[in-house]
């Protein structure tokens, strides 16, 4: 017998370089300026909403 297994492969997405990226300004914050650490901070509280809520819709669309 064989088995059918489903394989869920998410979706391309721009939230893992943003998350990426806002790394990148919180190190060069603790190099050169608080001001790009708080940049950096802000972006990543973005990324990680963006990214939840995208994977929440995805969910929405694979239920239906």
């Amino acid at each position: 017998m064989k088995e059918n297994h489903d394989i869920h492969v998410p979706g391309p997405s721009i939230w893992p370089i943003v998350l990426a990226g806002s790394f990148v300004l919180i190190a060069i914050g603790f190099v050169s300026s608080v001001t790009f650490s708080i940049v950096g901070i802000l972006v990543l509280l973005v990324a990680i909403g963006g990214w939840a809520m995208e994977n929440r819709a995805e969910e929405e669309i694979d239920h239906e």
